[in-house]
Parts: structure tokens; sequence; C-alpha cells
């Protein structure tokens, strides 16, 4: 990855070359922003320039022995860490080094993905993974040594806020006050879970959703998606390119969504009671990202039928089907039960991230949605 390949961000990629000429880079950087705007490829472009030995003004030259390195994700002073959890071939106690081949693949596939599909790589959809203790202690042991063939040194850790917070006090004091030459490049999609101790010591740089225009342009160069498909995709996404990607390639998840959501708003609203549990059984089994992902799809939805509601149509971003089930579910969603119903859902993911039990929470929530349904009627 190159800052070249970086769909848009044009005013970032000038920031981090500046202050890298300077020397102002912080010891510890937190890219920060929501799934799919691109810190993942952002970040990946800054090491790939940080560890070059012949940087350009504008970039990595892409022909040094770092940078061949690179094109595998493969320097020696590069050192990876992300949330893992057992799967079928580790079993036991797992860390961030078992996992580190299936974490190239996907980074050579695309710096655009999101979480759920790390975990659907690692084949733990149905598990929480976290960074842990054993993680942390790889982290002190990589920097007790010295460098291999760069001056610098980068840990790259995605998705920080996964770090476990009995873990954290191991790497607080190296995280302060690195060996020299040493970089923290940090990820996250949601700064509001990272430890604060955490988060006191890091540098964070917000990094923006894409325009459209970036998008559709990014999407046809770099991905080779017809133009007019990569603009319908850029608008639906609404500044995420891994959700754009969905659009283009996953068309049969998205129905899939819309299908389970629609059945069981109708199951909500009529209270058939039966098909309520025979529908919580059924996402009980789906795993809690994928619960939760269904969740925001969930808020997606009475967004735009409040849109619908208040004549913004334009403002709309879904596909034709998901737009003809708004028309008619958004009589359902409006003044009287908005705030009620998007209180419910916001208060069921907090619960789903303390390891509520999914069926009685969809149990309940489903009973809560169908009084305010019907109130939203009245």
């Amino acid at each position: 990855m190159f800052f070249k390949d970086v769909i848009g961000q044009e005013r970032l990629k000038r920031q981090l070359i500046h202050n890298f000429k300077q020397q102002r880079t912080g010891h510890a950087l937190l890219f920060y922003g929501s799934e799919g705007t691109g810190t993942v490829a952002l970040s990946l472009a800054f090491a790939r320039y940080i560890l070059c030995v012949n940087r350009t003004d504008g970039d990595a030259c892409g022909a040094c022995a770092s940078c061949i390195k690179m094109n595998k994700l493969a320097h020696p002073d590069l050192h990876f860490f992300f949330p893992s959890a057992p799967n079928q071939e580790h079993k036991k106690e797992v860390s961030s080094k078992l996992f580190v081949n299936q974490w190239r693949e996907l980074l050579l596939d695309t710096p655009y993905f999101s979480y759920f599909q790390w975990l659907q790589k690692l084949g733990v959809e149905n598990k929480q993974a976290i960074i842990n203790a054993e993680d942390c202690n790889d982290i002190i042991r990589v920097l007790g040594m010295k460098s291999y063939e760069s001056p610098y040194r980068i840990i790259y850790i995605y998705m920080v806020d996964k770090l476990y917070y009995s873990a954290a006090p191991k790497i607080l004091k190296i995280l302060e006050e690195p060996p020299q030459n040493t970089i923290f490049l940090m990820m996250s999609d949601n700064k509001d879970r990272i430890l604060n101790t955490i988060l006191s010591r890091t540098q964070i740089m917000r990094i923006p959703p894409p325009g459209e225009e970036e998008i559709a342009g990014g999407l046809t160069e770099k991905f080779g998606i017809e133009p007019k498909k990569a603009r319908e995709a850029s608008f639906l996404a609404d500044g995420s390119v891994s959700d754009a990607l969905k659009y283009c390639y996953r068309d049969e998840e998205q129905m899939a969504d819309l299908e389970s959501f629609r059945s069981w708003m109708l199951a909500c609203f009529r209270n058939k009671q039966d098909d309520i549990i025979d529908w919580v059984n059924d996402i009980a089994t789906a795993g809690r990202e994928k619960q939760r992902s269904f969740f925001l799809y969930g808020l997606n939805i009475f967004r735009m039928c409040l849109l619908q509601n208040y004549d913004a149509e334009t403002l709309i971003r879904t596909g034709e089907q998901e737009r003809a089930f708004i028309k008619k579910f958004a009589r359902y969603v409006n003044h009287r039960n908005i705030i009620q119903i998007v209180e419910a859902f916001n208060l069921a993911i907090v619960h789903l991230d303390r390891n509520a039990n999914a069926r009685i929470l969809f149990s309940d929530l489903s009973f809560r949605v169908h009084s305010l349904m019907r109130a939203g009627t009245g």
C-alpha cells in the first residue's frame, strides 16, 4: 500500500509526510475513523513511507529493499498486532503471531475491510476477539531487541479498542516512553471504547470519510469497477469504502439482512410470538459482531424512514429493494416513536457489548418494538 493507493485523504497524506520530514511525528499515533474510511490503508501507507530508504517528496520509492519486502508485508521491523480468538486450528491460548499469515492475506487482498471480515477470516464470527496479555508480552519482547534493517521499528496495532483491560498495564510504560525510533501506529473506529490510559498516550489523527467522487474514482481506478456501478455504490456507502465494495460484490448478503429485518419487523408489529421466537433463536447463533452489525443496519433503516417521512428522499442512500421497503415501512416509524426506538436499539447495543444473553436481549427488544410501532400508528 502506497499513499497513492489510498482513496482520498490528500490533506492527511501531506500532513503525515510533512510531520515526518520535520521530525514531528508522535511516537504513538491513533488513526481514528468510521469503519471503511481508510484508517488501515492510510496507516499502512505511512508505515511503508517510514521504512523506505529512498523516499520521494510524496511517497515511498517502491524499488528499495524495504519496499520490496513491504510488497509482501514481510518487513522485519514492522510488527503486527490485532484481535484474535481460538479457532479450529488453534483451540487454546492464542496471540497475533499465530495468525499473521491470515492477516497478511487479508491486507494484500484489500486494506478496505470490516472488522467482521477479519473475524470471518479467522473463523471466529461467534466469538469475541481480543488483543491479549501474550500480545503485550510480545510487544515488550520485540522492543527489547534491536531493529533488523531500518532505523525505525513500527508496532502496528489494529483495533486497539479490543486491547484487554487486564493486559493493557503491561505496555503503558513502554507506550509512554518507547525506545528511540519506535513508532506505534494504532487504529480504531470507536475512540470511546479505548482505555483512557492508552488514549492519553496517543496523538489522535481523525480520518474523515472520503467524498462520493473520491470513492467512485477509487473503485474504478483501483478495483476495476465499472464507472456507473462505482458511482451508485459510492452514493449508497455514505463515506465507507468497505461498504462500497460490499455493494459492488456482496449483494446477496445485503438482501439477506433486508429480508431478516423485514421478517422481524412484521412479526413484531403483528405480535406473532412464535415467529418472534423462531427469529430470535436464529439471530442468537449469528455471533456478537454480526448481531451488532444487524442492530446498526436497523438503525440505518429507521433513519431512512424518517427521511422518507420528511420528504427528503434525495438523502436516502439505499438500493431499489430497500427503498421499496422503506416507503411502506416509514408509516410505522415517525415522530411519535422514533426517539424511543433509537434509544431502545442503542441500549441493546450497549448490553450486547457487555455480553448480555442474546436470546433474552432480542426477545425483550422485539416486544418493546411491538409496543412502539403500535404507538406510532395511533
